[in-house]
């Protein structure tokens, strides 16, 4: 309950999947997926706390009118006491054990030995995965043990970004639901109550839409080398900035950050030619150059998506790409289309 009050947009779920439970039509496995940044995680850790929950509450719409009903955990029992001290015995959280790795098989072991097992405190037990997408082919077989063969009062709770990513005997064996980003405004208020940053409008397009995700690349000054990205970027297509002591520069940035900008930066101008219009613009602080490029015949353009998403993929693998090599390369093509547009535009003007 209180993810639906914290996160707004969460409500209508959490209200569904408590209604679910207390009628007993829960599945063992569930699936939830969207986009991250947008609640999953925390959405289901309360989840979990409310399967556990000795004394599950459900606030009375009469004396609270917003309430509509919400059912969840009471927060006082010795069950939910455990929960928030992190050691409660009959929950399993199964996540990479770095940010970017893979889940293993030895901790999909885990999973198979823990529900088989006697539940300790409030009679049920529940697993916590994900992004489920993280698990490799051995360790998403090894999973669908647990899924095939259920075990009484066990339930296993799946979180996913990318759910096409999933083997289809998994997404089939679970009860799937989706949780979606706020509409802007909404997403917009909800940044601003929770960070003073100076540029909430920015963190959240870079999140593409996401609050939470704005949240977390605000703690790690995302948007501040992003400001920096664009100018640089105005510089350079001005002939003003220095190459060496840009690229020396972003040598010490996320070099993932960069490449989806460039990326998010070519869809602009995708977007551009297409007059989607340009309150749907990624990157509205490089929207006049954008415009520009938009001008480019649509193979030259299309040429440069590729290679950007290839670079995406690239820098992503478990391969060894050369991360600066990929974000100059990029640069380079897109200066070139840049300049391509305005030596058409001067010619036609003539």
């Amino acid at each position: 309950m209180k993810v639906a009050a914290g996160l707004p947009w969460t409500a209508d779920l959490w209200r569904r999947l408590s209604k679910q439970l207390t009628s007993e039509r829960l599945g063992h496995a569930l699936l939830l997926s969207g986009q991250e940044g947008v609640g999953k995680r925390v959405l289901w850790r309360e989840f979990a706390q409310y399967l556990l929950c000795q004394s599950p509450v459900t606030i009375d719409p009469l004396s609270e009118p917003r309430s509509n009903g919400f059912s969840g955990p009471c927060g006082h029992c010795a069950s939910c006491h455990l929960y928030e001290a992190n050691s409660h015995p009959d929950l399993l959280m199964v996540e990479p054990e770095e940010e970017g790795k893979q889940i293993k098989i030895d901790q999909i072991r885990q999973v198979t030995e823990f529900v088989n097992t006697t539940a300790q405190k409030s009679g049920r037990k529940v697993v916590l995965l994900g992004p489920s997408e993280a698990m490799n082919i051995n360790a998403s077989n090894a999973l669908l043990k647990s899924l095939e063969e259920p075990v009484s009062k066990v339930t296993l709770l799946l979180y996913s970004h990318q759910p096409s990513a999933l083997l289809a005997t998994i997404r089939s064996r679970c009860q799937q639901y989706s949780l979606v980003a706020p509409n802007w405004g909404e997403g917009m208020a909800w940044v601003q109550r929770n960070s003073e940053q100076s540029a909430p409008d920015a963190l959240l397009r870079l999140a593409k839409g996401a609050p939470l995700k704005a949240l977390s690349l605000a703690e790690k000054d995302a948007h501040v080398q992003y400001l920096q990205f664009c100018q640089d970027l105005k510089d350079l297509a001005a002939q003003e900035g220095n190459w060496m002591a840009i690229m020396t520069k972003w040598k010490a940035w996320n070099i993932i950050w960069l490449i989806d900008w460039i990326y998010e930066l070519v869809l602009d101008a995708h977007k551009i030619k297409a007059n989607v219009g340009s309150s749907h613009l990624s990157l509205a602080e490089l929207s006049a150059e954008s415009e520009k490029v938009a001008r480019n015949d649509y193979p030259h353009l299309q040429g440069l998506t590729e290679r950007a998403l290839e670079a995406q993929t690239l820098i992503r693998s478990q391969g060894n790409p050369n991360p600066v090599m990929l974000v100059e390369n990029l640069l380079i093509d897109w200066l070139r289309l840049l300049r391509n547009s305005q030596t058409s535009h001067t010619m036609l003007a003539h």
